[in-house]
């Protein structure tokens, strides 16, 4: 089958790049197939913890991370006027964007085309995750008055 020797040789990929940027990572199955890689990732000037999971597809190299569970607001303003900060920085930011999960989760995003992934890209969108992490935490959440922490490994399925 072309598609999983494809699926493999980008997955080498990924991880050599891992490598040369001398991040450990870890191998995890979903559905039975490897496709996803979880790295974790720390900025200790800002002693920040969290892991950074790199999806990868046919087509897409998909950087993301859970900056904020659900349920951290509740009051359905708040969130309207969260979710409206988030749409504004998305059209102000360049590598990175916000998204919603499908139980409401708020993450950020990049990706990165497979046809022209190179090393110079890969670690472009992977440093984007960091930024739009802090962007999050400094100037989102700050200006709605959020305090967050960022979610650990033990509070999402996501990386079990």
């Amino acid at each position: 089958m072309p598609g999983v020797a494809h699926m493999e040789e980008i997955l080498d990929r990924v991880m050599t790049y891992l490598k040369s940027m001398n991040l450990t990572y870890e191998i995890k199955p979903v559905d039975g197939e490897i496709h996803r890689i979880l790295v974790p990732y720390s900025i200790e000037e800002k002693s920040l913890r969290f892991n950074v999971v790199i999806d990868v597809s046919g087509q897409f190299v998909r950087f993301w991370v859970i900056v904020m569970i659900a349920d951290k607001v509740r009051s359905k303003k708040k969130r309207e006027e969260l979710h409206q900060e988030l749409l504004i920085a998305n059209g102000q930011l360049a590598e990175v964007k916000y998204f919603l999960s499908k139980n409401g989760d708020i993450g950020v995003v990049g990706h990165e085309g497979v046809k022209v992934l190179t090393v110079d890209s890969f670690r472009e969108e992977f440093r984007a995750i960091p930024y739009g992490i802090i962007y999050f935490l400094n100037v989102i959440a700050k200006k709605l008055n959020l305090t967050l922490t960022l979610p650990t490994k033990d509070e999402l399925s996501i990386y079990s």
